[in-house]
């Protein structure tokens, strides 16, 4: 097969057929010194370009350098402007000009007198391309008492029968020249006899078939040959053949190659590598697959014009729509930047078939954030991706006990996709980290990511601790995109993660606004907050859904309360009843009716058997100051966990005296405590991430960690220093003043 590059233009299509005047100096070849010189010298910085002196009054013409005319081109007479000539297979002979779509192999007339030809059919050919009367080499496929079957490409086998063979002694595997007496493509039969050749020349036949976009492969094609480039995402070898998955920014499709059964196609080929593809359009699971006639890897400039073509591709369609917020808030305007830089992110690991892991707090925030992404991530996945168990395989959703990403789960997540990757030959996923993951205390386990080349997404409203500049936090110098309104505002934590999420998820998927609008009002309820955006989520969620405050309370408690015992797993199959996403009203009210009276039963016994065991003091500085051994005196590896039941004694408080009193509420076990505050210290600048740096410089012995919001958080330290860490604790609280 001969289609190279024309002779005559050298592949550009056009030659030179004539001069025109110039029209930039109208022919005369110089223009004056002075004349618009950064537009008309194109970048050249001074005269020494065109020999001349700096004084001059006249200067060579920037068009024409002088001449006064400039060249005229048109369509190359012999390609006719495509650029691509069909030359003879043996002696290169121009035959004339050739397109995608023309045959690519031509004998000369004088070739054809001069020579016999043995022709080799390339993968690219199909029994249609087998023409009667040609001489083929194939190889033995199978030997009959009837006859040899031959092989002549991948796709193409013919029958010699026993009386047209010259040779009764085959063996499998042996090359051999044959005639074609019929074809009948129709049947993929092909009637052959050995030819007596023994002196000729070899020609190799190939399809020349134009390049295709994956995005426009349609099920009409069915049975035709196409030929697409792409990027392997993702190998798998089944009990047949192997499995590519392939996308070139337009679409993702599979091609599947067959070896044998089990066995490895293309095993030089890996995840990531830029690949031509050439195969036949049909169908597996209802969904497009190629059956891959041949495929090979892309080197140097043509794997480097494809993945530029798939990065912008991939770069244009990621790009979210700017679907504004549910609300009005300045700190969500100001935090729009991070999160269309976040939806897009998550959108261009769905388009190239990256997979999600999802991470976040289990806690009714953590909870709301998680499955208001997930709502718009799987919807977007099955409208992508062709696998139609694309939600299972390229998305997993997982809580997180720790208020931050700690290294047990790191490391549980890091093995788990290696082992994926290696298993399901898949790319390592983009990790996703939502009401965790914004502080400091995360960057052990995001280094640890770092060097698996994983790209990470957080979405946070914990107080991130230190800051680099103003509003870029430490941990933001690990992770791709962080949005934490901390960033914008230093100390608002209100603004909840599951209000983050879910705006979030708009930008990400923007029809799944109407199934999610109502999760930021049971967010806000389940962290308790006091933002502004609160109020205007909560009557969203009475328009939306007729959720009252009272409602909004029981669907927090027993989200918190199912999630206790969930512990590690994700609650698929429950969470979205309680969350009210399977659009199943009379179940939602079913679960919450039943399961809500058996909270607030465990939550009142624990209570009152924990109330006579609080101290409750009032300081010389005015601070009701609660404390209680939550190891020594609350039931154990039950619901509630020793935070909740200091969160439920410090309410009892609050109830008592009132939110505006400075409450401060420390319940401790043996090697850690749980921090609650009112609202009331805030007149005392209270602050626990405040707090917390001071006892480690103090204690520096006392291995103290931890954190979470200005009100509420906890610390942990090592058992054998925990009176010293209470006092000291005690100490920084007595030192407080009313501002």
């Amino acid at each position: 097969m001969v289609v190279k590059e024309c002779p005559e233009c050298h592949g550009s299509g056009k030659v030179k057929i004539g001069e025109k005047e110039c029209e930039v100096c109208n022919g005369w070849g110089y223009v004056p010194a002075d004349f618009k010189l950064d537009k008309q010298l194109r970048g050249y910085k001074n005269l020494d370009y065109f020999g001349v002196d700096e004084e001059v009054d006249e200067i060579p013409c920037p068009e024409c350098h002088g001449k006064g005319t400039v060249p005229v081109y048109g369509d190359c007479p012999m390609c006719g402007g495509t650029g691509r000539v069909l030359a003879c297979d043996i002696c290169g002979k121009v035959k004339g000009s050739w397109e995608p779509g023309m045959e690519s192999t031509w004998i000369c007339p004088e070739c054809e007198r001069k020579f016999k030809i043995v022709y080799i059919l390339d993968n690219t050919c199909d029994y249609e391309d087998v023409e009667v009367g040609n001489a083929y080499k194939g190889s033995v496929e199978r030997v009959e008492r009837f006859g040899v079957f031959v092989r002549l490409n991948k796709h193409v086998v013919g029958l010699i029968k026993r009386k047209d063979l010259l040779k009764k002694d085959y063996s499998v595997g042996d090359e051999i020249v044959v005639q074609v007496l019929d074809v009948r493509p129709d049947r993929n039969e092909v009637d052959l006899i050995e030819s007596a050749l023994k002196k000729y020349r070899e020609v190799l036949v190939r399809k020349e078939i134009p390049l295709s976009d994956i995005g426009a492969l349609t099920k009409e094609m069915a049975g035709k040959t196409v030929r697409f480039r792409g990027k392997v995402t993702q190998i798998q070898v089944t009990g047949g053949p192997t499995v590519f998955t392939v996308s070139d920014g337009t679409g993702i499709t599979w091609a599947a190659a067959f070896e044998a059964p089990g066995v490895r196609a293309y095993p030089k080929i890996e995840v990531g590598d830029v690949v031509e593809v050439i195969g036949k359009v049909s169908f597996h699971a209802g969904e497009i697959q190629i059956e891959v006639s041949d495929m090979a890897r892309l080197w140097g400039p043509d794997a480097a014009q494809v993945k530029t073509k798939i990065e912008e591709e991939l770069n244009r369609k990621a790009q979210p729509e700017d679907v504004g917020f549910l609300i009005d808030s300045e700190i969500l305007e100001k935090l729009k930047p991070k999160i269309m830089e976040a939806a897009f992110i998550i959108r261009k690991a769905i388009y190239e078939g990256r997979p999600i892991l999802l991470r976040h707090h289990a806690d009714t925030d953590g909870y709301v954030s998680g499955l208001a992404l997930e709502s718009a991530i799987i919807p977007l996945l099955k409208e992508v991706s062709p696998d139609p168990d694309a939600e299972w395989h390229l998305f997993k959703r997982r809580p997180s006990r720790a208020p931050f990403y700690e290294l047990e789960d790191v490391l549980k997540d890091i093995i788990f996709a290696v082992e994926d990757s290696r298993k399901f030959g898949e790319e390592l996923p983009l990790i996703v980290i939502v009401d965790n993951g914004g502080t400091s205390e995360d960057i052990p386990a995001y280094r640890r990511l770092k060097a698996y080349g994983v790209p990470i997404v957080v979405v946070d409203h914990h107080d991130p601790r230190e800051f680099v500049s103003e509003n870029r936090a430490l941990v933001d110098e690990y992770v791709d995109v962080h949005v934490n309104p901390h960033l914008v505002k230093r100390g608002y934590y209100e603004l909840t993660a599951g209000m983050l999420a879910t705006e979030l998820a708009r930008f990400i998927y923007p029809p799944v606004e109407e199934k999610i609008k109502h999760l930021p009002a049971i967010a806000g309820t389940g962290d308790r907050s006091n933002a502004p955006e609160f109020e205007q989520y909560k009557r969203i969620a009475k328009q939306m859904k007729g959720l009252t405050e009272e409602d909004l309370k029981k669907i927090a408690e027993v989200v918190d309360h199912e999630a206790y015992f969930w512990k590690f797993m994700d609650g698929k199959g429950i969470i979205e009843e309680l969350l009210l996403l399977s659009g199943n009203l009379k179940r939602h009210r079913l679960l919450v009716d039943s399961i809500y009276p058996e909270v607030e039963e465990k939550q009142e016994k624990a209570l009152r058997a924990s109330l006579p065991h609080v101290k409750s003091v009032v300081l010389p500085n005015g601070i009701r100051f609660n404390t209680i051994d939550i190891e020594l005196f609350a039931p154990k590896f039950s619901y509630p966990s020793p935070g909740k039941l200091g969160g439920l004694i410090h309410d009892h408080f609050k109830e008592k005296y009132g939110e505006n009193s400075p409450i401060l509420t420390l319940a401790y076990g043996p090697d850690f405590a749980v921090i609650r505050a009112s609202d009331g210290m805030g007149e005392y600048n209270f602050d626990l991430n405040m707090i917390i740096p001071k006892l480690q410089e103090l204690l520096p012995a006392a291995g103290i960690e931890g954190g979470g919001h200005s009100f509420a958080g906890s610390i942990k330290f090592f058992e054998g220093m925990r009176k010293e860490v209470l006092e000291e604790f005690a100490k920084q609280v007595v030192k407080l003043r009313k501002a």
